[in-house]
């Protein structure tokens, strides 16, 4: 029964960890078989000299150290990253609200044109263009980013998934990656279908700043959900601190083009510089970063990563 157990066990570990044991393969190569006595004699002649080793290459692509991470081959933490992947896309598709959210973002800046369009005979200035890309944009990159990314947390300390993952050999920054990147793509997908649909001329957008600052800002607000669902303790708790988030970082870049006091504000937020970039595409002029839009993207995503790490390293994903 003792082997029975240990047999099990080791097969669970191979499960797991997606390689083989080196030392029961060592074992194996080292041990001589009993009913052969040219094997003992040739053991005892040898002395202390240690038998060749029939297949060399095995041995040096073998994984040194109980647990093989630094070790571990590309290919396994490729296939960690993309189950972990799978599983948050499994729990945002199954939550209706989150799936709707960049669906009802597109239909409103879509329908709003339409709206727009009759009212004014189909001429539709300026600043309504860029009122609608400000809104859908920094709706989007707010609400999804926040919410989609901290109630997926949420959801899985809830039914005590999370830490499954985190005891197995998936690591923490593994499990990371594997988070923001779904709603990552997603957020950057509907960004370009807003582009398209909010009836900006193409010909001025420079594709490679709003690249940048969209890819950015994207990654500044799946960092900032990862921060509310290490705070959060379940799904309701997780929208209640998003609020603060979505009040600051998405009503006053949308509401800075009414007020000068929030447009100054806006400036020093991420969303902001994306809004002043889609003010500059509806006046029809050419969009060019400045030192102040470059520190303030880089330097809110750099400080969000650096209150990540500290809470982390305090609480782990899951508070207690």
């Amino acid at each position: 029964m003792k082997s029975q157990y240990q047999s099990q066990d080791q097969s669970l570990n191979q499960s797991l960890n997606q390689r083989p044991n080196p030392s029961s393969d060592l074992s194996k190569n080292q041990s001589p078989k009993r009913g052969s006595n040219q094997s003992l004699s040739r053991s005892s002649n040898q002395g202390l000299n240690p038998s060749p080793n029939p297949n060399p290459t095995q041995a040096q692509k073998q994984p040194v150290g109980r647990s093989g991470h630094k070790n571990a081959p590309m290919g396994s933490n490729l296939h960690k990253l993309a189950a972990v992947a799978q599983i948050k896309w499994l729990c945002i598709s199954r939550n209706t609200m989150i799936m709707l959210g960049p669906v009802i973002v597109i239909a409103m800046v879509y329908g709003c044109k339409i709206l727009y369009g009759i009212n004014s005979e189909g001429i539709i200035v300026p600043f309504l263009t860029g009122f609608l890309l400000n809104l859908g944009i920094t709706m989007n990159i707010c609400s999804e980013g926040f919410i989609m990314v901290g109630t997926s947390i949420a959801e899985e300390k809830e039914n005590h998934t999370l830490r499954v993952l985190m005891t197995s050999s998936v690591t923490g920054m593994q499990y990371f990656i594997g988070s923001i990147l779904i709603p990552f793509v997603m957020l950057m997908a509907v960004n370009y279908i807003v582009l398209f649909i909010s009836g900006i001329s193409l010909e001025v957008v420079p594709w490679l700043s709003f690249f940048l600052v969209s890819m950015v800002a994207s990654l500044t607000s799946c960092v900032l959900g990862m921060i509310v669902g290490i705070c959060a303790r379940n799904q309701m708790n997780a929208n209640l601190i998003a609020y603060p988030f979505l009040m600051v970082f998405m009503m006053v870049p949308v509401f800075g083009s009414m007020s000068e006091g929030l447009h100054r504000i806006s400036g020093f937020l991420f969303t902001g510089v994306m809004t002043g970039m889609t003010e500059c595409l509806a006046d029809g002029e050419r969009y060019v970063m400045s030192p102040l839009d470059i520190a303030v993207l880089f330097g809110e995503l750099l400080i969000s990563v650096l209150v990540f790490l500290v809470l982390y390293k305090r609480n782990g994903y899951e508070k207690d």
